[in-house]
């Protein structure tokens, strides 16, 4: 007997691991003791100052930890800069009603995000003093990028945490992988600076945050240009992409 299901019809969904740096530590943990263990640290060593560490910081307070999906809504202030509907005629972001016909900022949401609900990612954005609503009620873009503020200690430490796991897991593959052909993505940068005067330290972050804004929006549309449609397709690799200061692996 055929057996015939809605369930067996439909396209199964290849799932997706998000980079999360708090909740995959274990396998960030694991790749850094085997990167100390292959540049000559005797494992007694490690043990040592891992223990010391641990009571050292054995009063620290922890934070509640956004969801992963929060760390992508900076792809709705790409999206908004850079499509044409939602621009005016002089190429500035429009103030954008809630719902209704496109452009709206539910069809905002609906186009940057996969699955995400405009009424909560408003709450966030407006919580974090990323938008406005104006005396009308429409939403008006602040600012055109998710950078925390030093106030937002949970967000910063999400990126953090998830800055760490794809720098950490670019370096493991790089040194783990045989095949080079298969280190695309795994770009591997350290930028120094040595005798630098200090007294340029204040202008030097207003340059940095600047120019590092306008990189992380212009890749942050040219990556979503090319994102995966139909994850089902025959050959589709499927993945988050994106660029922002949480850092960024292609595998």
């Amino acid at each position: 007997m055929k057996k015939d299901s809605r369930a067996s019809k439909q396209k199964r969904v290849p799932r997706v691991k998000r980079i999360d740096g708090a909740r995959h530590w274990p396998k960030t943990l694991d790749q850094i003791i085997w990167l100390l263990l292959r540049g000559g640290i005797a494992p007694d060593d490690i043990n040592r100052v891992v223990n010391a560490s641990l009571h050292r910081h054995r009063e620290t307070a922890p934070l509640t930890m956004p969801a992963p999906e929060v760390l992508e809504y900076s792809r709705i202030l790409t999206h908004w800069q850079n499509e044409p509907r939602y621009l005016d005629e002089t190429g500035n972001p429009l103030l954008l009603k809630l719902a209704g016909r496109r452009p709206s900022f539910s069809s905002l949401v609906r186009e940057s995000l996969s699955g995400g609900k405009a009424a909560s990612v408003l709450d966030s954005l407006l919580a974090y003093r990323l938008v406005a609503r104006t005396r009308d009620g429409k939403i008006r873009m602040l600012e055109t990028a998710f950078l925390p503020r030093g106030d937002q200690q949970a967000q910063f430490l999400a990126y953090t945490l998830s800055s760490l796991e794809g720098i950490v897991d670019t370096c493991y593959a790089n040194l783990t992988t045989p095949d080079r052909a298969r280190q695309i993505g795994q770009l591997q940068r350290v930028v120094l600076a040595e005798r630098f005067d200090m007294k340029h330290l204040a202008a030097y972050d207003r340059f940095l945050r600047e120019s590092a804004e306008a990189f992380s929006v212009k890749h942050d549309a040219w990556l979503k240009r090319r994102e995966v449609k139909d994850p089902t397709a025959r050959g589709s690799r499927v993945g988050y992409v994106g660029v922002g200061i949480f850092g960024f692996v292609a595998r």
